[in-house]
């Protein structure tokens, strides 16, 4: 529950610093993909504390022990690399795998980025997303002699750069600062052109939190300036409403 209560400042900060620092001024604060997203994530919050907890709750087999990783620091750093890193390939293969991009191009029918976008996503796209740290330290690794703590940590992080890299900020990549820190962290600038109507042939920027594993697997596809448009090509489509999006229903031209 704090962990989702730290989403939701961080998503109504992000918000409120687009409206001061706007990217697009024109979008204005709160649009109509902001209120489906929210409205959306609300839904997503539902099945995560009833389904998801529920498997996490049975999924406790922990076939390989990882007390050896001893250190509170060590056991964050460790799990936050190993989230994003899995992160990165689950959300490659939802660009690369046919039948995993037919749900995961729910995430991408928006044409206004705010950072609320993340919550827009197919209950299929929620289910492996949620699953994936459940198997990964509830089946795979054992670390119930990990700190409590360390776990929603980790995930807070992804939350919060989720919030970030979706910003309707302006970001220069110019700017020397900005520079060292795209080095290493996403930012709006980067993850704007993931979300590139001209996907077809610019499809990459899959980084959650880190940009070093697009830089180390071929998949930067970062411009100078921003995209010209974002969403989706009119046969890729979908309309743009709660249900239509999650019944996969095609926009008409």
């Amino acid at each position: 529950m704090l962990t989702a209560l730290i989403q939701g400042g961080v998503l109504g900060g992000f918000l409120a610093l687009g409206g001061v620092m706007p990217r697009d001024a024109q979008q204005g604060v709160v649009t109509r993909d902001t209120a489906i997203n929210v409205v959306n994530g609300l839904f997503l919050f539902g099945l995560r504390v009833t389904v998801i907890a529920w498997i996490a709750l049975h999924a406790d087999l922990g076939w390989i022990d990882a007390s050896a990783v001893g250190a509170p620091g060590m056991q964050l750093l460790s799990a936050f690399l190993l989230l994003d890193f899995t992160r990165y390939w689950l959300h490659r293969a939802h660009h690369r795998v046919p039948w995993l991009w037919t749900f995961h191009r729910v995430h991408h029918m928006t044409e206004r980025l705010d950072a609320t976008s993340g919550l827009r996503m197919h209950v299929v796209d929620f289910v492996q997303l949620s699953l994936l740290p459940i198997v990964l330290f509830a089946t795979v690794l054992n670390i119930s002699t990990w700190e409590t703590w360390v776990l929603p940590a980790a995930l807070t992080v992804g939350a919060v750069f989720d919030a970030f890299q979706h910003a309707n900020l302006a970001w220069n990549p110019r700017n020397p600062l900005a520079r060292v820190w795209g080095l290493v962290l996403n930012h709006p600038h980067f993850h704007a052109w993931h979300h590139t109507r001209d996907g077809e042939r610019c499809d990459g920027n899959y980084g959650n939190t880190l940009v070093i594993w697009d830089r180390l697997f071929g998949s930067d596809v970062t411009g100078a300036e921003l995209p010209e448009a974002y969403g989706l090509e009119p046969s890729q489509a979908l309309t743009n409403d709660l249900v239509g999006m999650q019944l996969l229903r095609h926009r008409e031209s």
